[in-house]
């Protein structure tokens, strides 16, 4: 499989996929559109730039690249570099480097200008909605043309159905945590009634972890093979006031994420990655995972 497509098929799952030694191609999810001329309307997508500043290596495209054609992470490593080579050589030598799907990447003046692929779909929302035409509005006195009336309502539809999944996640959030405290409230009457049968003896200490249901997205500071070394990370962490810090799973390699934080919506670990980068590391990158 080429370079470029584990390069698109992860953008569709991460916000940020770095190149080592090249740059990094970062995602940003953007709402339906209409072209500068009038003439089309685009669902809504990924909008795709490319930071030639993040170059170090952080593992998720390599890992990538070995586990999809089952290889070695050394031979994925120097396939992925030879492919970096071949790629500033073109650079250097046409001004000028096409990467399939995702969009082209000019020098100039030792400015790297990108240009995203206007064609490609990142957002797996989006699967089958292709652009489609947006008609001239013809206006007779006060009424506006058919054909426009349908198209307005087949994207009045869209996202009102958009609307419905998001508040969907949400609805099931909240019965999750009403579930927990009904249990809980369950469980505080049934030790309450036994304990009224002896009026002499003492209510018991109730005691019920209610487990806290975090969100999908998190915040990645490190990767790591032995678990002494991903607590050591979490206490450091912590120290540094990241409270939440916590081990969010094993990932394909066998070894132990540890991230700063979770969160329910992707809007706010954008905004909490940023500040991380800023402020932390500015390699932490963001982990989408149920």
């Amino acid at each position: 499989m080429k370079i470029s497509n584990h390069i698109f098929n992860l953008l569709q799952e991460h916000d940020c996929v770095i190149v080592p030694n090249f740059g990094a191609f970062v995602a940003r999810n953007i709402s339906a559109k209409i072209s500068s001329d009038g003439s089309k309307i685009f669902p809504p997508n990924k909008e795709i730039t490319f930071n030639k500043s993040l170059v170090k290596n952080d593992g998720l495209l390599i890992n990538r690249i070995s586990s999809s054609e089952n290889i070695s992470y050394e031979v994925a490593d120097d396939k992925l570099n030879k492919w970096v080579i071949k790629s500033h050589k073109k650079l250097k030598k046409q001004g000028y480097f096409e990467i399939k799907n995702i969009g082209s990447i000019s020098l100039k003046k030792d400015k790297y200008i990108f240009i995203p692929s206007q064609n490609s779909i990142f957002l797996k929302s989006s699967y089958g909605l292709n652009s489609i035409d947006s008609p001239q509005i013809e206006r007779t006195g006060n009424r506006i043309g058919n054909s426009y009336l349908k198209y307005a309502a087949i994207l009045i539809v869209f996202f009102a159905l958009t609307g419905i999944f998001t508040k969907s996640y949400f609805d099931s959030v909240n019965e999750f945590n009403q579930a927990s405290y009904a249990q809980a409230n369950l469980e505080i009457e049934k030790k309450i009634q036994k304990a009224t049968f002896n009026i002499n003896s003492t209510l018991p200490v109730v005691k019920l972890p209610i487990k806290k249901q975090y969100g999908n997205f998190h915040i990645i500071a490190g990767s790591f093979m032995l678990e002494e070394n991903s607590l050591k990370m979490i206490a450091e962490l912590k120290s540094k006031g990241f409270m939440e810090a916590r081990k969010v799973g094993v990932n394909k390699f066998g070894l132990l994420q540890v991230a700063y934080n979770s969160y329910d919506t992707v809007e706010e670990a954008r905004l909490a990655l940023a500040e991380i980068r800023y402020a932390q590391d500015i390699n932490a990158w963001l982990l989408i995972k149920n």
